[in-house]
């Protein structure tokens, strides 16, 4: 459900940015105070953004990616330890 409400949303963004570069085609002059670029198209700039924000979110994605997967292993193994405690337990005959 969520990775089609992803979808859905991915559509949506790519539909808004195409009707506003269509309608907008005039060059932009796009300052960041450090920087300044002159004369360009609303579809670069849109485009270049759209992809530093998925480099952003691969970047913060990534470690999360990496934490979960060292606690599987974790989780992994101690599963596999308390699974060859009981297995030795059921062997042991019961003493009365």
């Amino acid at each position: 459900m969520f990775r089609l409400l992803g979808l859905i949303l991915a559509v949506f963004m790519c539909i808004l940015s195409v009707a506003a570069v269509y309608y907008n085609k005039i060059p932009y002059l796009i300052d960041f105070h450090v920087i300044q670029f002159d004369d360009i198209p609303l579809g670069i700039f849109l485009f270049l953004s759209m992809l530093l924000g998925i480099l952003i979110a691969t970047f913060f994605l990534i470690g999360l990616v990496f934490s979960v997967r060292r606690k599987y292993k974790n989780l992994k193994k101690d599963h596999e330890l308390l699974d060859k405690e009981v297995q030795n337990l059921r062997r042991i005959p019961i003493q009365e």
